[in-house]
């Protein structure tokens, strides 16, 4: 009796995972928000995701658009995953996320000659602030009084509604604000102010719907962990990142 058990036991497991569709190919997508994914979706997060998934065996590429539509595209199936995704109470109703592979130092951007008095989230209050479409910080602003919000389609247009005062401040990722500066000589009269606003847990995100959402969602932090063991994950980071606070080990950060 206990051999027709152990025999049985295995039996269902042998089936369930011959049950397991074989994913061999994947695509994200994103808007353009370099160093992160350039036009092309090259760039440090194309990099990692694709080291991932190939530590599983499994090809992976990255389409881009504007992210209200990206996210779009998920939901319908155009596509697999939002490559890069913030938690929030209310994606977490629709979409599967993974382990975070990366966290983002969120921080308010003004010109040099509007300096504000910086209080954190509460600098904000009675100011313009440019902010993109659809990304999740907006839950951040919900407690904010009197709070103009200016949407747009990416943090250069951000940067530039607040260079030429048309907004009085931006929300944008440190390392993207830095590229971005680095690329436009103008941008140098605009600072980012520290400590930053919040550290941020970057992940993928899978919808429910997606019939295979639980498996992208376990290979690729398997994957994940294979990269991190093997050094490769950092050996990515150091091909983009200068600035040693963002060479930390994701198992150090807060």
């Amino acid at each position: 009796m206990r051999i027709r058990l152990i025999y049985l036991v295995f039996l269902f497991t042998l089936t369930s995972i011959q049950a397991q569709p074989k994913i061999t190919k994947l695509t994200g997508g994103h808007n353009a928000w370099p160093p992160y994914i350039e036009e092309n979706g090259k760039g440090l997060i194309n990099d990692i995701v694709s080291a991932a998934f190939r530590a599983q065996g499994i090809e992976f590429e990255i389409k881009t658009a504007p992210f209200s539509r990206i996210v779009m595209m998920v939901e319908d199936r155009q596509i697999d995953l939002v490559v890069a995704l913030w938690t929030t109470e209310e994606r977490r109703k629709s979409f599967l996320f993974s382990a975070p592979y990366f966290y983002n130092e969120l921080v308010l951007v003004s010109k040099k000659t509007n300096s504000i008095d910086y209080q954190g989230l509460e600098s904000l209050r009675y100011r313009s602030v440019a902010t993109v479409r659809g990304y999740g910080y907006h839950v951040l602003l919900d407690s904010i009084d009197e709070l103009d919000i200016i949407d747009v389609l990416n943090l250069h247009t951000c940067l530039e509604l607040v260079n030429k005062g048309r907004a009085e401040v931006a929300i944008a990722d440190y390392l993207a604000f830095e590229y971005e500066r680095s690329k436009k000589l103008e941008y140098n009269q605009l600072q980012a102010y520290h400590p930053a606003l919040i550290y941020w847990p970057l992940h993928i995100g899978v919808s429910m719907l997606h019939p295979n959402a639980d498996q992208i969602i376990k290979r690729f932090n398997l994957g994940l962990a294979q990269i991190q063991g093997s050094g490769e994950y950092n050996k990515i980071l150091s091909t983009y990142i200068e600035d040693n606070r963002f060479k930390v080990a994701l198992s150090t950060v807060p």
